[in-house]
């Protein structure tokens, strides 16, 4: 089998219906649910499953999530053993970042890329394939390696083996899938669309992607290191495990994931607000720049193995994250704000994204020695939990109308985004004040001694109950709307969008696009055609009069 597409037929239409088969042959019925879902190779349904996997297993990271903060508050009713506490403290970061983030924006990137630069259909769509199951498979055998006591300090062997495994097949997964969608980014691009002209978002995942590409490998050789050594009977806490795979969710590389939220903001601000960047270039050297100074590949072993570089790339990333915030505050205030669902999330993953940026710069400096305490869980959370998860939040209410072709609840949002902005901010200002003034150390270690680290805490968990609760609100709103097609019906082009998936149906046809695109001729050709065409309806109205 190739990972190439080398069939002459047009495609069956992803929604499942009878399509038209090769000439004179009439209509084709494509096949539909797990069978449409194991055999396509088609990008649309490909990205919706990566979509719909990656909130479930949000949904089991937020358990996980839910049973640490019960369990770090002194209320007598911890079940929980040290070690095993550990372990969950591990797989909730995990899950999260792995089993969340990354697939979630891949599948996005998936759907949309091939959309965004006017191309038919996605490189290598069965490579892109391959990857969803992967990662399917991937994250099913990393959930098994920690119910069979695995972890990096799990007590058995054969789980430990299985959990780095799993981490392995992970990375080849989402190396696969890069390449799929860079590919299609560089390679595909509709005529007279240059990089200059590609949408924000294509742009992100053509900078993020293509450093996770060039860090994700470095992960996976540590991997297939440490499985040597462990499956061959070395201690791995003697090659310090933990400190050769935490690079990839710390500082700086955290802010390479965050990335394609960024892209996401700098795609809706505009749209939303019926203003423009002032320049297309602005928005590309900002999420150039965030990209740039996240590449922590060099960090993989010991973060202060070079203190004076640790310490600038620290402090660099406020600029991007400042500039960003910038660009999108201009465009907010030359534009109309409203109180879209969609907006107020990109709004608010930008301003996330900045705290998290902010509190990582204090992170680095040496004189207040707050790394490897709790501020750098706070840190996390404001980059991943609220700047991308927002981020994720945001592209759904979106692009919902594009991707199902229904649109999501405008009041389901809105307190999806109160309770996730809030709740994280909850979740992570008390880790700031424990780990700024108790230099109170990071891990899952119960931390209910004294009164006021005992209301920190409670603070904490409910921060982090609240953002649950408003990924339930998230999930519940999906399911009843696009799951079951209940929502408002959308037609292409329901927010008058700026770039090239906006011209066409919703969700789009076989092919992407039934007619040939006119050449691009600059970052916005959607709203710049719009432009064009009430300008002849408003000459032909003066004239008629």
């Amino acid at each position: 089998m190739t990972m190439t597409e080398t069939k002459s037929e047009p495609r069956p239409d992803d929604g499942g219906r009878a399509v038209e088969g090769p000439a004179g042959t009439g209509p084709v019925q494509s096949l539909t649910g797990p069978a449409l879902w194991l055999t396509t190779s088609d990008h649309k349904v490909v990205g919706r499953l990566y979509l719909a996997f990656s909130l479930i297993f949000l949904l089991v990271g937020s358990a996980a999530g839910g049973v640490l903060g019960a369990e770090r508050i002194d209320s007598g009713l911890q079940v929980m053993g040290s070690d095993a506490l550990d372990q969950l403290y591990t797989l909730h970061g995990e899950v999260t970042v792995l089993l969340f983030l990354v697939p979630f924006f891949l599948g996005l990137a998936t759907y949309l890329v091939p959309l965004q630069i006017g191309a038919a259909d996605i490189a290598f769509p069965r490579g892109s394939a391959t990857a969803l199951w992967s990662y399917v498979i991937g994250g099913i055998m990393l959930l098994s390696a920690y119910a069979a006591d695995g972890g990096l300090q799990g007590g058995s062997a054969i789980g430990v083996d299985l959990y780095l495994l799993s981490l392995a097949v992970l990375a080849a997964s989402t190396c696969l899938a890069l390449v799929s969608i860079l590919t299609t980014a560089v390679t595909l691009r509709s005529p007279g669309m240059t990089m200059l002209r590609t949408p924000l978002f294509t742009w992100s995942m053509v900078v993020g992607g293509g450093l996770s590409l060039l860090a994700t490998p470095v992960l996976l050789a540590r991997l297939i290191e440490l499985f040597i050594h462990h499956h061959f009977g070395a201690d791995l806490g003697a090659v310090d495990a933990p400190g050769q795979l935490n690079w990839f969710w710390s500082i700086p590389h955290v802010y390479l994931l965050v990335v394609p939220a960024a892209g996401v903001a700098a795609e809706i601000v505009p749209v939303l607000t019926r203003s423009r960047l002032r320049r297309n270039s602005f928005g590309i050297a900002a999420l150039g720049a965030l990209g740039l100074l996240g590449f922590g590949a060099w960090a993989q072993v010991d973060p202060y193995a070079d203190d004076l570089l640790y310490v600038v790339a620290g402090l660099a990333a406020l600029i991007p994250a400042l500039g960003l915030l910038g660009v999108l505050g201009d465009t907010v205030r030359r534009g109309r704000f409203s109180r879209q669902a969609a907006l107020l999330m990109a709004l608010g993953a930008g301003v996330h994204v900045f705290l998290g940026t902010l509190a990582g710069a204090m992170q680095v400096i040496p004189g207040l020695e707050l790394d490897g305490t709790v501020w750098a869980a706070a840190q996390v959370h404001y980059t991943l939990f609220g700047g991308a998860v927002l981020g994720a939040y945001a592209a759904l209410w979106y692009w919902a109308p594009k991707i199902w072709g229904v649109h999501l609840g405008e009041k389901a949002g809105t307190a999806a985004f109160v309770l996730t902005f809030w709740g994280v901010i909850l979740l992570a200002a008390p880790d700031l004040v424990s780990g700024l003034f108790s230099g109170q150390l990071l891990g899952a270690t119960r931390l209910g001694d004294d009164s006021l680290t005992a209301v920190l805490n409670t603070a904490s968990v409910v921060g982090g109950g609240m953002a649950a609760l408003g990924l339930l609100v998230v999930v519940g709103d999906l399911l009843a709307r696009a799951g079951r097609k209940r929502g408002t019906r959308a037609i292409g082009d329901p927010w008058e969008g700026a770039t090239l998936e906006w011209a066409t149906s919703s969700p789009p046809p076989p092919g992407n696009f039934t007619d040939e695109l006119p050449p691009t001729t600059s970052a916005w050709p959607v709203a710049d055609q719009r432009a064009r065409d009430r300008a002849e309806d408003s000459q032909g109205q003066d004239v008629d009069a």
